[in-house]
């Protein structure tokens, strides 16, 4: 008998309650501030959040960079492929997700211009392994010629906007297909008063790639591969963790690559400077131990996303505060509103 059934995290979202662009002012977008020991919540705007955390509170952010990561290439014999970058590798490589109605030969190669192209050293299902023929720099040529890879299910094509708004204003590290959304509601201003509120702020480094939003395809979530990511965080971010927990003060997540990241570090006995592989998949059941506070957008239904926040929160929580979300005309997924989750 299977308990662990996907279907229970499914709910049905109109599409007008699909944010399909940003605001013109971050902080303007809603935040649920749900406060789960009495299950009351409130609704506010994101610049509450000055009222809403105490000093003394540590919010950790993923400092990733969404890099343009989706490139149409050239085959020699005319056809196109569509890539979307994923993981830089040793020695000029890089894996990326491809689509073209054959596949590329593996020693074929993918030009984007006349003379420069990347050669496919390999395939892995509808993955490609390339190698970089020019002396640009991969990311360098992805920033000249690559496009911001929204998600599929925002329905017009990339403007100048989204290469500022598909970006968290503390972004610094090159290297994500997605941007850590719940760190999109941050402006460099709120972020300045948090600090002289004495609200403390650390970051860590977690690359997104297509493993966060991968379908789950089998009905027994258990089953799910989640893949791995590129994972760096400091000593520092863990003594002020250690901190927080002797002052009793809140330990934030600002997102659900955070709460994954920092839940893998305790799980693995992690607690100094590391760089490595992040490959937690978090479902109910998980018992959180890094965290007690979580910042996060509205996510699909039955994501790897969701599953996490019904780990966190409770799903019979989680699903019947996005009916009141969308009830009360809260804007959702990557572009939307967000939830501040107090387990305090």
């Amino acid at each position: 008998m299977n308990i662990h059934k996907l279907s229970e995290f499914n709910y049905n979202l109109p599409t007008d309650r699909i944010a399909s662009k940003p605001l013109d002012i971050r902080s303007e977008s809603k935040l649920m501030n749900y406060k789960l020991i009495n299950g009351t919540h409130s609704d506010n705007k994101f610049s509450d959040i000055l009222k809403i955390l105490k000093k003394g509170d540590l919010l950790i952010m993923n400092n990733t960079k969404v890099i343009p990561a989706r490139m149409y290439l050239n085959k020699e014999t005319g056809g196109k492929v569509e890539i979307l970058f994923d993981e830089l590798l040793e020695k000029n490589n890089f894996k990326a997700i491809f689509s073209s109605s054959r596949p590329p030969k593996i020693g074929s190669k993918l030009h984007f211009n006349k003379e420069e192209y990347f050669e496919v050293y390999g395939i892995q299902q509808n993955y490609l392994i390339l190698k970089n023929k020019s002396k640009k720099p991969i990311f360098k040529i992805f920033e000249d010629l690559g496009e911001v890879p929204l998600p599929k299910y925002i329905k017009r094509p990339p403007s100048d906007l989204d290469d500022n708004k598909y970006q968290t204003v503390y972004a610094e590290h090159d290297g994500s297909v997605a941007a850590p959304t719940a760190g999109l509601h941050f402006t460099k201003e709120i972020i300045q008063r948090l600090l002289e509120s004495g609200i403390k702020i650390k970051f860590l480094t977690l690359h997104i790639t297509y493993n966060t939003f991968k379908p789950i395809s089998d009905d027994d979530y258990t089953k799910h591969d989640i893949g791995k990511e590129y994972f760096n965080i400091d000593k520092s971010v863990f003594k002020e963790m250690d901190i927080a927990k002797k002052t009793k003060k809140r330990i934030i997540a600002v997102g659900t690559t955070v709460a994954r990241s920092l839940e893998y570090c305790l799980l693995n006995k992690i607690n100094s400077s590391y760089e490595g592989y992040v490959d937690l998949f978090i479902y109910p059941g998980h018992e959180f131990k890094a965290i007690n506070a979580l910042l996060t957008n509205f996510h699909l239904p039955k994501s790897s996303l969701l599953l996490l926040v019904c780990a966190f929160a409770g799903t019979k929580n989680i699903l019947d505060s996005y009916q009141y979300a969308i009830a009360n005309k809260y804007r959702f997924y990557s572009y939307g509103d967000s939830m501040f989750l107090d387990n305090t």
